[in-house]
C-alpha cells in the first residue's frame, strides 16, 4: 500500500514538471496573444509591429509615377521579431485621395513570412502629389498600424519624360509685364523678368524632366539668361531675360526639345522707360510772382522728367532742389521722387530775400551712373522795399490824367519797386476821386501771374458824362485842372497797400 502511493505521487510530480517545462505543449506557431514568452517562463506582454513599404519589384521606394502600378507591402511581427502569419491586413490612404487599390477591398492575408500586399496606382494620370499608405491589423483586443509616405509624379518609370503634348504659358514677373531699359532703375522697377511655362501630356498631366528650349523674338534687343530648362515635378520650367539699352516689345518662345512641333509664346514683354533725357527735364511753377512782404507765401514747383523715347522715366527717380534765396523742399527730403515722370516741392518766401527780387531755384536729376541733368527757374519776390509804380509804356512814372473829352480810358503799366511785375492777384481799385468823377478799372485787376516778370497792364476809365460836370466838357476847349483820381494797390498775401494820387485835367469852357 505504501509503495503504490509513492508511485502515484512520483508520477504526478513528473507530469507537473513536464507541464512547467512546456513539454506536451500546443502549436509553437500560434500567436501568443497577450501571453508570456515561450521557453522563458516569464510573463512579458507581447506587442506587434506593422512595417509598411511601397515596392517596385523587390525594391522599396517612396516615389512612383502616375502611369505605373506598384505594391503596398505590410510585414507583421511581434516585439521579439517573430513573424505573424495568417492575419488580415487592411490597407488605406490618408492625407489625399490619389490612389486606387487592387483588390478594391484593399485587404490581404499575411503569409508564412508575415507579409501581405496589395497593388496600388494613381487614380488617374493627372493625380500627382504626396500621400500616405496605411496598414492595420487586429490582434487580440488591440489594433496595430503602420504607414509609409509616397510621392506621385508625372512621367515614366525609367525617368524618360512622357512626350509633351503642349506647353502652357503660366506667368511673368513683374506682373505688369514691363521692365526698364538697362541702367534706368526706378523704385519697384526691374531690369529683368522671369517667365514660367508648364509642360503637359495628352491628358493635361504635368510632365517632369521635360527638356525645353527658349528663344526671343525679335532677337537681339534683350538677353536670354537661361536658354534651356528641365521641368520640375509639377511640369514647371522657367527662364529669365535681361533688358538692353533700347526700348522694345518682345515675346519668349518655349519649345519642347523632345517634340519640336510643341511650342508656345509668352505674353508680350515691354522694355521701356529709359534714362533721363537732359532736354526732357524741366521745372515749372504754379505761381511765379510771390509777395515779398509775406514770409511763407508759397508756390508749388513741379519737375517733369522723360526719357529719350518720350516716356516718363521709371517711378522713383530722385530730383533734388536748391535755391539762393527763400527756401525750397522740406526738412525731410531736399527734393522729390517721381511718379509717372513728375514730382513737386514747395518754394516759400523767407529770409534771405533777394536784393533784386528774383530768386533762382535749381533742380538736378541723375539716374545710376548717367550724367547729371539740371534745370533752373526764376521766382519773383514781388514788392520789394519800394512802393508799386504806375508808369506809361516808356516806363516813365505817371502823375497826371489828361482827358480830351468827358470820357476816356488810360493804359498804364504797373510794376513793383524793382521794376518787375507785382505779386499775382494784387488788387487794383479806385480809392477816391473828385466829386462826381467816375473811375473804373477796366483791366488788370486782380493782377495776373506772369512768368516773364514784366510790368503788367492796367486800364483805367474816367467818365464825366453822367454827371453835372458833363456840360463843361467841350472838345477843343481849354484844358484846365479839374480834380484828382486816387488808385489803391493791395498785395494778396501781406495785404500791403500802396496809394497813387493822379492830378485830373479835362477840357472846360
Amino acid at each position: 500500500m505504501m509503495r503504490t502511493f509513492k508511485a502515484w505521487a512520483a508520477a504526478l510530480f513528473t507530469g507537473a514538471l513536464l507541464a512547467a517545462c512546456g513539454g506536451g505543449g500546443g502549436d509553437a506557431g500560434t500567436p501568443p496573444f497577450g501571453g508570456g514568452n515561450p521557453g522563458t517562463g516569464t510573463d512579458t506582454t507581447v506587442t506587434y509591429v506593422v512595417a509598411v513599404s511601397v515596392q517596385r519589384g523587390t525594391t522599396a521606394i517612396n516615389t512612383i509615377t502616375s502611369t505605373e502600378t506598384v505594391k503596398a507591402v505590410a510585414r507583421v511581427t511581434d516585439n521579439y521579431g517573430k513573424v505573424v502569419p495568417g492575419v488580415v491586413v487592411s490597407f488605406s490612404e490618408e492625407v489625399a485621395s490619389l490612389l486606387k487599390f487592387a483588390p478594391s477591398s484593399a485587404t490581404a492575408l499575411t503569409g508564412t513570412d508575415g507579409t501581405a500586399s496589395v497593388d496600388i496606382s494613381s487614380n488617374t494620370t493627372a493625380d500627382i502629389g504626396a500621400t500616405e499608405v496605411h496598414a492595420a491589423v487586429n490582434l487580440g483586443d488591440a489594433a496595430y498600424t503602420g504607414m509609409a509616405t509616397l510621392q506621385i509624379q508625372a512621367g515614366s518609370v525609367d525617368n524618360t519624360p512622357v512626350r509633351p503634348a503642349a506647353i502652357n504659358f503660366m506667368s511673368v514677373s513683374p506682373a505688369d509685364k514691363a521692365i526698364v531699359i538697362k541702367g534706368a532703375g526706378g523704385s519697384g522697377r526691374s531690369e529683368s523678368a522671369t517667365l514660367t511655362f508648364q509642360v503637359v501630356d495628352v491628358s493635361n498631366t504635368p510632365i517632369q524632366n521635360a527638356r525645353v528650349a527658349f528663344s526671343i523674338t525679335p532677337a537681339g534687343v534683350v538677353t536670354l539668361n537661361i536658354p534651356t530648362g528641365l521641368s520640375d515635378a509639377n511640369g514647371m520650367v522657367t527662364t529669365t531675360v535681361q533688358s538692353g539699352s533700347q526700348p522694345a516689345t518682345v515675346t519668349v518662345i518655349a519649345s519642347a526639345m523632345d517634340a519640336p512641333d510643341v511650342t508656345v509664346q509668352s505674353d508680350q514683354l515691354l522694355v521701356s522707360n529709359g534714362k533721363v533725357l537732359p532736354e526732357g527735364f524741366e521745372i515749372v511753377a504754379e505761381k511765379y510772382n510771390l509777395d515779398y512782404w509775406r514770409s511763407g507765401d508759397k508756390t508749388k514747383i513741379i519737375a517733369f522728367v522723360r526719357d529719350a523715347s518720350g516716356n516718363p522715366v521709371p517711378d522713383g527717380v530722385a530730383v533734388s532742389f536748391t535755391t539762393d534765396y527763400g527756401v525750397v523742399a522740406s526738412s525731410e527730403l531736399g527734393g522729390c521722387v517721381t511718379t509717372n515722370g513728375e514730382c513737386s516741392v514747395d518754394y516759400k518766401v523767407q529770409d534771405p530775400r533777394s536784393p533784386n527780387g528774383i530768386a533762382t531755384v535749381v533742380a538736378r536729376v541723375r539716374q545710376g551712373q548717367s550724367d547729371e541733368s539740371a534745370a533752373a527757374l526764376p521766382i519773383n519776390m514781388a514788392g520789394g522795399p519800394g512802393d508799386l509804380m504806375l508808369t506809361d509804356e516808356s516806363r516813365v512814372p505817371v502823375e497826371t490824367m489828361v482827358l480830351n473829352g468827358c470820357k476816356q480810358t488810360f493804359e498804364y503799366l504797373l510794376a513793383d519797386g524793382f521794376g518787375h511785375s507785382p505779386a499775382a492777384d494784387t488788387l487794383v481799385e479806385p480809392s477816391s476821386a473828385t466829386s462826381e468823377v467816375g473811375v473804373t478799372i477796366k483791366a488788370g485787376s486782380p493782377v495776373l501771374d506772369a512768368g516773364d516778370f514784366q510790368p503788367v497792364g492796367v486800364v483805367v476809365e474816367v467818365d464825366l458824362t453822367s454827371t453835372r460836370l458833363s456840360p463843361q466838357c467841350v472838345v477843343g476847349a481849354t484844358v484846365k485842372e479839374a480834380g484828382f483820381v486816387s488808385l489803391k494797390f493791395t498785395t494778396p498775401a501781406a495785404k500791403r497797400v500802396t496809394l497813387k494820387r493822379l492830378r485830373l485835367f479835362y477840357p472846360q469852357l
